[in-house]
């Protein structure tokens, strides 16, 4: 009986010894659990060193996106200028194409009325001859007709006759041939037109031949 209650304390002993070392192996496990646990936490959570590198990159990256930005600005505000150069160039073409149209259309027939000049001067020279003979007379006077009528269409056309007598010296428009003193007149006045000059609309054909007081 004795033995037998030596055996059941020895049990329950036995019994508490392993329950205590297995709570102590669970307090353990638990304790290495949370160890971990705190470990992974502490190790996937970024240190404040992380941090700034982190932040460095972005704003690496954001300054390289604002330098690229600002580049692509550039560019674009480059080919706006050279759009609008070359608009502006095709403009200035496009206006002088008109401009070189207006001016040949407008002296279409300068060539023609210069060709016709030295011609009808002949005749006007031809026609003002004096003369006793009376047919002779009378084909001066045909001829007079024949240019005053050339002369008449091409005025109609834009040909004018320079201004030269009585007007002051104007070498644009005058050409001297000789000078003369006479009194009473001023210097450099055009006293005399030896040949008539000729303009067409405004520019000139050829200028009047003239004697300048001196």
């Amino acid at each position: 009986m004795v033995e037998n209650i030596k055996d059941l304390n020895k049990n329950e002993e036995t019994s508490k010894v392993k329950d205590e070392e297995q709570k102590d192996a669970s307090c353990n496990d638990t304790k290495e659990e949370t160890l971990e646990k705190e470990t992974k936490e502490t190790s996937s959570k970024p240190s404040k060193e992380d941090k700034k590198k982190k932040k460095s990159r972005e704003e690496i990256q954001i300054e390289a996106l604002k330098a690229e930005l600002n580049k692509l600005r550039d560019e674009r505000t480059k080919e706006h200028e050279s759009f609008l150069m070359a608009r502006a160039d095709l403009e200035n073409v496009r206006r002088r194409v008109q401009e070189d149209a207006i001016q040949e259309r407008k002296y279409f027939s300068m060539g023609i009325v210069s060709d016709l000049i030295n011609p009808v001067d002949m005749l006007v020279k031809a026609s003002n001859m004096e003369t006793d003979d009376i047919q002779m007379k009378n084909f001066l006077i045909g001829f007079q007709m024949i240019a005053n009528q050339i002369i008449d269409i091409l005025k109609r056309d834009g040909l004018a006759e320079i201004e030269a007598k009585g007007k002051e010296f104007d070498p644009n428009f005058h050409q001297a041939i000789s000078k003369e003193h006479v009194d009473g007149v001023e210097a450099g006045q055009v006293i005399e037109v030896l040949q008539t000059g000729y303009k067409y609309k405004d520019r000139i054909i050829k200028p009047a031949m003239v004697k300048v007081s001196e």
